[in-house]
C-alpha cells in the first residue's frame, strides 16, 4: 500500500469495544477539525522542505570531502523531486489519521522496524533506525511541553467527543507525536540512505512545523468551545497543564528499575571551581612595562635596539616609523618554513629587521632612535607576540598566518593609542576571532575556498597588503570573516548535535539490552527447553529492547510482552510441573495470540515466525502430557574482551577529568610522529564514563574512557587548555605577566 493511504496506530485493546465518536452530536464538528487541521499545516510543510533545502545545500558546500558534497547534493536533488509526492502524502494520512481516531482506533504511535533480511540478534536494531526514533520522539516531546496549556485543553475536549474520560496525549492526532510520526513514515519514501541528510530534514520539520502549531491549537480550541464542546475550559486555568511530564523519548520507570534514560541523566557536578583572577589589561600591562624599562629590568624580553644605550641621537619621528613599518609588513615572514619553525628564532629576526629598516645605516651603524613611547609600543608588542606565537592552542599553519599580522598590529597600536586599553579595538577584536576560530583545527591539507585555512589567510593577506592607517580595514575584514564564521557555526552545530543525539542512542540502546537480560535472567530463561529459550532470547529480547527505549517499564505494550515471558517462563520453566494442566490448556491462546503480535510489531520474518510456534506447540503439548521435565542451563560463551579492566587509579587526574564540564578543551599527543590533537568535550555518559570529543569543525575526534583519559594526563600525553576559549590577547597577556614577574621577583629572593 501507498505511504500516502497509510493509517498509522498501534493497536490498543480498548475493553473490548472500539468507541466511536458520537456522529449524532459531534460529527461535523468532529469532521471540521481534521480540514482545519490540514489547511493549517499544508503551508507549514510546505516551509519545511524550503528550509532543508537550504540547510542541505550549506552542508554540501562546507564539506569537508567530495564524498560528502556528493551526498548532500543528491540529497538535495533527491529531496526537491520528493517533495511535491511527500506533501500530498503528509496531508492525506494526516487526514486518515483524523478518520483512524473518531473512528476509536488509537492514533499514531511508533513506526514499524523495517523486516531484516539476515538472521542477526541486536543488530537488528539499527544504529541509523535508533537515531531517526530518537530524533523523531526528542522533537515530539519538546513541542508537547511547549505546548502544553493548549494540548491539554485539546486532549479533554477530544475525549469529551469520543465518549471518554481522557486520552493519552500520544492519541491526539492533531499532537506532535502524531504529526512527527506521520512525517517520519513519509519521510521513509525518500530515496536517501544518509542519516545526516535526514535528520537534517526532521531538524526543519521541528523548527518549520512543530515549532509553529501555537496559533493551530488556540483557533481548534477556541472553535470547539464555541461549538459548545467544554467551552468552561476557557474561563479557567487548564487542571494539570502544568505538572511535569515524561518525554515519548524519555518515558518514566519505576524506582526499582531505572530506564535507559534515567540511568544516562547527566549528574550535576559536584563542588565549584576556585574563582580565577581576572585577566590583567593590556593598560594595566603597559603600566607595568613603563615602570620597568627605566630601571632596566627587562633585560632581552623585548627591548629592540635603537633605544637604550643611544639617547644622544635623534629621535625617529613618529610619521617615519609608521613609513618603514609599511615598507616592512608585505614581506615580513612572507617566506617562512612552516617545516622547520624556530619561533624564537623567527622573533629575533623581526626584531633585526625592524632595527635594521629603522634605526641603523647601510654600514650597521644607528642613526636614529626611538622615542619613548614607540620604543614602549614596540617592546610590549613584540613580548605580546612572543606569547601569542607559543600558544598552545594554535596549530602551526594558523600559527604562521597569525605571525605574520605582527607589524600591522604594531602600526595599529603606535597609530592609535587606544589599542592599550580598548578590548575592542578592530585590530584587537580581529587577532582574537581568528584565533579563536582556528582552536581545534586540523590540518587536512585542504586549502580550497571553502576551507578555514583559505579564509583566514585571505584576511591576513588583505591586512598586510592593504593597511596603511584606516582602521576600518580591520573591521571591515572581520565583518567578512565573521559571516564565514556564522555559516561555519551552523554546520558545526548540526554536526555536533548529530553526534551527541547518535552516541546517546547507542548508549540508550546499550542500557536497555544490558537491562532486558536481567530481567530474563531472572526470570529463569536459560532452564526453559530449548524452542521456547530461542523465541525469548531471539525475537522477544529485541521486541522488549524496543518497547524498553520507546516506553520505559510503565509502558503498557513493555508491561504485555513481559507478562508473556513471564507465562512462558512459568508453564515452561524450572517449576512448571507445579502447575494445574487445565490452567495451561487455558493460557497456551493467550500466549500464542500475544506472541503472533509482538513478531508482526517488529515485522519478524513470516516463515520463521511459523517455525518457533510450531516448536513451541510441541512443548506445550510435552507439558500437558507429561509435564515439563527441569532443563539444565545452558552455558553462556564469555565475550571475548580486546581489553583486560585495569584498576582504577584514584589521583589528581582521575579527579580532573571525572570533574570536566563539556565545553572543556584539551590538547593530546598520543603519536610524536602526528600533530597534537585539540579537542572538546562534547558528550559524556555518567553511566558508563564514555567521553566523546569533536575537533573545531564539529568532527569527532576522539571517544574514550574516563579512565583511559586519566592515563594520558598521568603519562602527560593530555593537558588542560583551561584558556582556549578567551580572547588569544588575554591568554597572551597572562603568560606575560608570569614571565615578567619571574624575571623580577627570581633575582631578588635569590639575593636575599
Amino acid at each position: 500500500m501507498a505511504s500516502a493511504d497509510k493509517i498509522v496506530y498501534l493497536e490498543k485493546t480498548q475493553g473490548g469495544q472500539s468507541l466511536k465518536a458520537s456522529m449524532g452530536k459531534y460529527g461535523a464538528q468532529a469532521e471540521a477539525c481534521g480540514s482545519l487541521m490540514v489547511q493549517a499545516i499544508e503551508p507549514l510543510v510546505h516551509n519545511l522542505f524550503s528550509q532543508a533545502d537550504d540547510d542541505l545545500y550549506r552542508l554540501a558546500e562546507n564539506s569537508n570531502s567530495n564524498t560528502s558534497q556528493t551526498l548532500f547534493f543528491d540529497a538535495m536533488r533527491g529531496l526537491r523531486l520528493f517533495q511535491e509526492k511527500a506533501e500530498r502524502s503528509y496531508l492525506r494520512m494526516l487526514q486518515n489519521t483524523f478518520t483512524s481516531f473518531w473512528e476509536g482506533k488509537s492514533s499514531v504511535s511508533f513506526y514499524e522496524t523495517p523486516s531484516p533480511t539476515d538472521d542477526e540478534e541486536f543488530s537488528l536494531v539499527e544504529k541509523d533506525e535508533l537515531e531517526e526514533e530518537l530524533a523523531v520522539t526528542s522533537m515530539a516531546s519538546k513541542a508537547r511541553d511547549k505546548y502544553q496549556r493548549d494540548l491539554h485543553a485539546l486532549d479533554q475536549r477530544f475525549a469529551h467527543m469520543l465518549g471518554k474520560e481522557s486520552i493519552e496525549g500520544e492519541e491526539n492526532p492533531a499532537g506532535p507525536t502524531a504529526l512527527a510520526q506521520i512525517f517520519r513514515v513519509v519521510l521513509d519514501d525518500w530515496d536517501t540512505e544518509d542519516v545526516l541528510a535526514r535528520i537534517v530534514v526532521y531538524k526543519c520539520f521541528e523548527k518549520a512545523v512543530l515549532f509553529n502549531l501555537g496559533e493551530v491549537y488556540e483557533s481548534l480550541n477556541h472553535y470547539l468551545a464555541d461549538k459548545g464542546v467544554l467551552p468552561e475550559l476557557s474561563q479557567k486555568r487548564f487542571v494539570g497543564a502544568g505538572r511535569n511530564r515524561h518525554s515519548a523519548s524519555a518515558p518514566a520507570g519505576n524506582a526499582g528499575s531505572p530506564t535507559p534514560d534515567s540511568m544516562l541523566q547527566h549528574a550535576e557536578g559536584a563542588g565549584s571551581s576556585p574563582q580565577e583572577e581576572p585577566t590583567p589589561t593590556l593598560q594595566e600591562l603597559w603600566q607595568y612595562v613603563r615602570q620597568l624599562a627605566p630601571q632596566g629590568e627587562l633585560g632581552g624580553l623585548g627591548r629592540a635596539p635603537g633605544g637604550a644605550g643611544n639617547l644622544h641621537l635623534p629621535v625617529l619621528p613618529k610619521n617615519n616609523v609608521m613609513d618603514a613599518l609599511s615598507n616592512m609588513q608585505s614581506v615580513a615572514l612572507s617566506d617562512l618554513d612552516l617545516e622547520n619553525v624556530e619561533w624564537e628564532a623567527v622573533q629575533d629576526r623581526i626584531r633585526q629587521q625592524l632595527s635594521q629598516t629603522l634605526c641603523l645605516d647601510e654600514e650597521g651603524k644607528a642613526t636614529h632612535r626611538f622615542g619613548d613611547a614607540e620604543q614602549q609600543t614596540i617592546d610590549m608588542i613584540m613580548m605580546l607576540f612572543d606569547h601569542v606565537l607559543d600558544d598552545a592552542s594554535l596549530p602551526d599553519a594558523m600559527r604562521a598566518l597569525i605571525a605574520r599580522l605582527q607589524i600591522p598590529i604594531l602600526k595599529a597600536a603606535i597609530a592609535d593609542a587606544s589599542f592599550v586599553d580598548d578590548q575592542n579595538h578592530p585590530a584587537r577584536s580581529l587577532l582574537n576571532e581568528l584565533a579563536a576560530a582556528s582552536v581545534g583545527w586540523r590540518d587536512d591539507g585542504d586549502r580550497s575556498e571553502k576551507s578555514l585555512y583559505f579564509h583566514v589567510k585571505t584576511a591576513v593577506d588583505r591586512i598586510v597588503h592593504e593597511y596603511t592607517d584606516d582602521m576600518a580595514l580591520f573591521n571591515e575584514v572581520r565583518e567578512e570573516f565573521a559571516r564565514f564564521m556564522e555559516k561555519r557555526a551552523k554546520l558545526k552545530k548540526i554536526l555536533e548535535e548529530r553526534l551527541t543525539q547518535a552516541v546517546t542512542g547507542e548508549e540508550k540502546l546499550e542500557v536497555a539490552k544490558q537491562r532486558v537480560e536481567v530481567v530474563l535472567h531472572e526470570l529463569g530463561v536459560e532452564y526453559m527447553p530449548e524452542a521456547a529459550r530461542e523465541i525469548l532470547e531471539r525475537p522477544w529480547k529485541k521486541l522488549m529492547t524496543i518497547l524498553l527505549l520507546r516506553e520505559g517499564e510503565e509502558g503498557e505494550n513493555w508491561i504485555k510482552a513481559l507478562n508473556i515471558a513471564k507465562m512462558m517462563v512459568k508453564y515452561l520453566g524450572r517449576e512448571s510441573g507445579e502447575n494445574d494442566r487445565r490452567e495451561l490448556l487455558s493460557s497456551i491462546p493467550a500466549m500464542i495470540s500475544g506472541l503472533k503480535k509482538g513478531f508482526s510489531y517488529i515485522s519478524y520474518d513470516q516463515k520463521k515466525t511459523t517455525s518457533m510456534l510450531n516448536k513451541l506447540q510441541g512443548c506445550f503439548i510435552s507439558a500437558l502430557k507429561n509435564g515439563s521435565a527441569p532443563v539444565e542451563p545452558q552455558p553462556q560463551p564469555a565475550e571475548a574482551s580486546d581489553e583486560q579492566a585495569e584498576p582504577v587509579v584514584e589521583d589528581e587526574h582521575s579527579i580532573s577529568v571525572r570533574n570536566m564540564k563539556e565545553g572543556s578543551w584539551i590538547r593530546m599527543q598520543l603519536d610524536a610522529e602526528e600533530d597534537p590533537l585539540i579537542c572538546k568535550l562534547v558528550w559524556r555518559s555518567k553511566f558508563t564514563g564514555t567521553m566523546v570529543f569533536v575537533d573545531g569543525q564539529g568532527n569527532k575526534a576522539g571517544q574514550m574512557k574516563e579512565t583511559e583519559l586519566a592515563g594520558y594526563f598521568r603519562d602527560g600525553s593530555a593537558t588542560f587548555l583551561e584558556d582556549a576559549q578567551a580572547p588569544l590577547i588575554d591568554r597572551a597577556i597572562k603568560k606575560m605577566m608570569k614571565v615578567l614577574n619571574a624575571r623580577i621577583v627570581g633575582p631578588k629572593l635569590q639575593i636575599g
